[in-house]
């Protein structure tokens, strides 16, 4: 190889260094990696005012600026936290696009009244630790999460209290109790007053309606079922004079013998004294079938000796009510002559 060829060898190296030199600064990395963070999003801390007096109001801000080809907006999240320091008002994000690129503003407003918030001599700094922005990486269809951190500025606070204040005898501070503010309310107080009223009036109501509603009632009476009518069963007896009496029957012949049978033995039981029990049983065991006639004329016969009976019953029944009536008379006549 001739001098020439070597030399132009040895320039075509060197420019090609040089070039990919000049990409690894352009780029960031090694050729082929991926984009720094940087060039997807990108974000900054501020504080207004950085330098404050005791008991004033910081606003921090954190503003995000990204790519949406690279970087989803809604998967940003900021999280920040300033120690003492508290938030009086919520935060507030506006969002602005211009082309692929996205503008996000994060507002906190703060405010330390605490009583390690004053500073001891003249000032006092506070550094707050970085807020952190997560994001959500969409490079070549995957989607990856990332976290970038984002520095505060140092924030001083000022005492109030100047060097000549604690030299003056007395307290310099006063107070003014004639204007003092009028109080405020969320509601109307006699709008709410009024509320309560009703409720409490629909309550006492809804719970004199329940208990009306589920008191106990007392149960009527039943109406007792009406008496049954006594039912008047017939004693043997009575049941074969029936008989007797009826001489339409189908089977006649066997239930008059049957029913004279009968009447035999009950007058034979009574101690019958007119012969009636052992007529009865002669016609209950004729050859012959009882003739209707002499049948109804027993049952006639034994029916007067039955009232009979009953008369000279109820007779002797009033007789003895009548003694024991004049013995009672007696008896308190004699109780009230003692």
């Amino acid at each position: 190889m001739s001098h020439r060829g070597l030399a132009l060898l040895v320039a075509a190296a060197a420019a090609a260094t040089i070039a990919a030199a000049l990409a690894f600064l352009l780029l960031g990395g090694e050729p082929g990696s991926e984009d720094p963070i940087p060039r997807r999003l990108q974000a900054e801390g501020t504080l207004a005012p950085r330098i404050v007096l005791f008991g004033d109001t910081v606003r921090a801000h954190v503003d995000v600026t990204l790519d949406r080809r690279r970087v989803d907006p809604d998967s940003v999240k900021v999280r920040a936290s300033f120690k003492e320091w508290r938030r009086v008002e919520p935060s507030r994000i506006e969002r602005s696009d211009a082309g692929s690129t996205t503008y996000l503003q994060v507002a906190y407003v703060l405010r330390c009244l605490k009583q390690n918030c004053p500073p001891e001599r003249d000032l006092r700094p506070f550094e707050f630790d970085p807020a952190t922005v997560s994001f959500t990486d969409r490079h070549d269809g995957r989607q990856k999460q990332e976290t970038v951190e984002v520095f505060w500025p140092r924030l001083i606070v000022n005492t109030r209290i100047g060097p000549g204040d604690l030299a003056v005898a007395g307290s310099p501070w006063r107070a003014d109790i004639a204007s003092v503010p009028k109080p405020s309310y969320r509601a109307a107080p006699r709008l709410l007053i009024s509320l309560l009223s009703v409720a409490a009036l629909v309550l006492a109501l809804t719970g004199v309606a329940l208990t009306w509603f589920g008191w106990p009632r007392k149960q009527p009476a039943p109406v007792p079922a009406a008496p049954a009518e006594p039912e008047f069963l017939l004693t043997p007896l009575e049941q074969a004079l029936e008989l007797l009496e009826d001489a339409a029957r189908a089977n006649g012949a066997a239930d008059q013998r049957r029913s004279l049978e009968l009447v035999a033995e009950v007058l034979a039981q009574r101690g019958d004294e007119d012969g009636l029990a052992p007529a009865a049983r002669e016609l209950a065991w004729s050859p012959t079938a009882p003739p209707p006639e002499a049948t109804k004329g027993l049952a006639v016969r034994v029916r007067t000796k039955l009232e009979e009976e009953l008369r000279t019953l109820e007779a002797e029944r009033r007789r003895l009510e009548a003694e024991a009536a004049a013995v009672a008379a007696a008896e308190e006549a004699r109780v009230r002559r003692a």
